[in-house]
């Protein structure tokens, strides 16, 4: 299926208002996050990975936008992938607003900054007390969403010692 170019129809897309956060799964079972906000700055692999139809890179678009109008009027998910939660996107913008906010390079600065201001209950979903051997209950975030903070950051999980478990609290 194509679409053809619409200057118009560009214009509906880039105005569309989102802050969703996505899981997508390719074929070989791995995972990227993906931030929308805006469709129209989707990358072609980003595309390709929530919008399965469509032939270029306009015709994605289009189609990703028209299941987004749908899914407001009840009718059908927006894409492939699982897409996070209210709270759990509310709670990753916080945290990416944190690290970004006070110019960090590493994940561990976000959290020592959080637990040096008492500010963990304004994470309650996505946070939890990890366990890695020598150091346990550290506070900390969800192997989840510490894999998509990292990809949307596009930095790596440092050097630290590995996770061994994690809870709730």
């Amino acid at each position: 299926m194509k679409i053809d170019y619409s200057p118009s129809l560009f214009r509906e897309i880039a105005n569309l208002a989102l802050d969703e956060i996505v899981q997508v799964e390719n074929r070989k079972g791995i995972k990227t996050t993906i931030h929308v906000r805006d469709i129209t700055k989707l990358s072609w692999h980003e595309l390709q990975l929530l919008m399965p139809e469509g032939s270029d890179s306009f015709t994605k678009k289009a189609l990703l936008y028209r299941r987004y109008l749908k899914a407001e009027e009840g009718d059908t998910d927006p894409m492939r992938g699982q897409k996070l939660n209210i709270a759990e996107t509310e709670e990753i913008n916080e945290y990416l607003k944190i690290y970004r906010d006070n110019s960090f390079s590493k994940h561990f600065e976000v959290n020592r900054y959080i637990t040096s201001n008492d500010l963990w209950q304004k994470f309650p979903t996505i946070r939890s007390l990890n366990d890695h051997g020598e150091n346990k209950d550290i506070p900390g975030i969800e192997p989840k969403y510490f894999s998509a903070i990292c990809q949307l950051l596009e930095i790596s999980g440092e050097d630290g010692a590995p996770l061994q478990s994690y809870r709730k609290y």
